[in-house]
């Protein structure tokens, strides 16, 4: 009977394929980590500074026609009834649960 050598034991074989499975695969998600751009946390302010197309710090009727949640709950929003909407006015409706 034929001596096995360490090299053709299969268990050794199967392990050293793990090891570089996992390596691959390490090197894979890192790669993707650093190519993918970090996710941007929307908040209030961001979305309303995005919104305000004319930057005077206020949203009217029209800037906010683009978000239907908001457009439909305008009047309840603008609780100073300016017919506008200020950072303050907007994260009420932006907190507000669905």
């Amino acid at each position: 009977m034929p001596r096995t050598t360490r090299r053709d034991d299969p268990s050794i074989r199967e392990a050293a394929r793990q090891v570089i499975r996992v390596t691959l695969a390490s090197f894979v998600m890192a790669a993707s980590a650093q190519a993918a751009p970090p996710r941007e946390r929307l908040t209030a302010e961001s979305v309303f500074t995005r919104a305000d197309a004319n930057h005077d710090g206020k949203l009217s009727r029209a800037e906010v026609a683009r978000f239907p949640v908001f457009a439909e709950k305008f009047d309840q929003l603008d609780a100073d009834h300016d017919g506008q909407l200020d950072l303050g006015e907007f994260e009420v409706g932006f907190n507000a649960p669905l």
